[in-house]
């Protein structure tokens, strides 16, 4: 358990980046549709 917990972090940390990314860049698309 111990082991699986770091390695658990290290793939979550970075695909939560991607998410937040790819939220980002679409509302930056977004944006000159609402605006």
């Amino acid at each position: 358990n111990d082991n699986q917990e770091p390695l658990g972090t290290r793939i979550f940390g970075p695909v939560a980046r991607e998410l937040r990314a790819k939220k980002f860049m679409r509302i930056l698309s977004l944006a000159p549709e609402v605006l």
